[in-house]
């Protein structure tokens, strides 16, 4: 099983974006935005996204948090050393971009909600890692036939390089369901509910870092601080699939740990990512 991974450095945000279609508006760009109500919606339930850097970039992990495809949705990746090359320098083949066990459609009346889940709680998160390669021109390919909406929606675009450590986090690493509705009882004593938002919290340790995770992960705690959000997933390729969709967030850190040194050359700390 492989250890946690981050993506800390989200090259998408340097990359030139063009997709295969979009419906109206919802163009591209709106991969490289924090709002969750921003999204590039497809013409049909096949898409591709290309992206494009200035640049070769060390890649190794991508991450659409916040779509809405379904268990069957396929996604393959291919990089390129530069733009029309013939052969890429990988190929994911084609994957279950989001495989998890479908808990049931939410639905007002027969319209699935999409985009407007988001905030609550709805939404998957694809993803794909491989082994990491320098490449400067990625085509993502989107498949998913049996989408309910007719249409693939994505919200975000995370693509990088990803730090893993030598030694997995500890065990008791935690994912809080946090709701943000209000409870209210009424002189007649019913109950009255002011309905919020939804979103999750990863709480991870880090117990047994070595002098080189040490560094890189102060890197990236110094580097992201609270103002720039990463992708982190605790159980990365997992064979339980709905373990890896609960554990994966793509968020801030809402305060900044102190790294410690339990014992001689060993270094120990805590993550807490709040899901943006």
């Amino acid at each position: 099983m492989s250890n946690l991974r981050i993506i800390y450095d989200n090259a998408a945000d340097r990359a030139v974006l063009t997709a295969s279609s979009q419906a109206g508006a919802l163009a591209p760009a709106n991969l490289l935005t924090e709002r969750k109500s921003q999204v590039l919606r497809s013409i049909g339930t096949d898409l591709e996204i290309t992206a494009t850097l200035a640049t070769g970039e060390i890649v190794g992990g991508l991450a659409l948090p916040f779509c809405n495809l379904t268990s069957n949705a396929k996604i393959r990746v291919r990089g390129y050393a530069a733009p029309g090359d013939a052969e890429p320098v990988f190929d994911t083949g084609v994957i279950l971009a989001c495989a998890y066990a479908p808990l049931g459609a939410w639905e007002w009346g027969g319209v699935p909600l999409g985009v407007n889940a988001f905030s609550y709680g709805g939404g998957t998160y694809g993803r794909t890692w491989w082994p990491r390669t320098t490449a400067r021109h990625v085509i993502i390919g989107l498949s998913d036939p049996d989408n309910p909406a007719g249409y693939i929606e994505c919200s975000r675009l995370v693509l990088g390089n990803y730090w893993e450590p030598e030694y997995n986090a500890s065990y008791g690493a935690s994912v809080t369901p946090v709701d943000t509705s209000t409870q209210n009882r009424t002189a007649a004593g019913d109950m009255v509910i002011d309905t919020g938002f939804t979103y999750r919290k990863l709480s991870i340790a880090l117990e047994h870092m070595t002098e080189q995770d040490r560094a890189n992960l102060w890197r990236i705690v110094w580097g992201n601080g609270k103002r720039r959000p990463l992708f982190i997933s605790l159980f990365p390729d997992h064979a339980d699939p709905e373990l890896e969709q609960t554990y994966q967030i793509y968020g801030r850190l809402p305060d900044l740990a102190a790294i410690s040194t339990p014992y001689y050359q060993a270094f120990a700390t805590t993550i807490d990512v709040e899901e943006i």
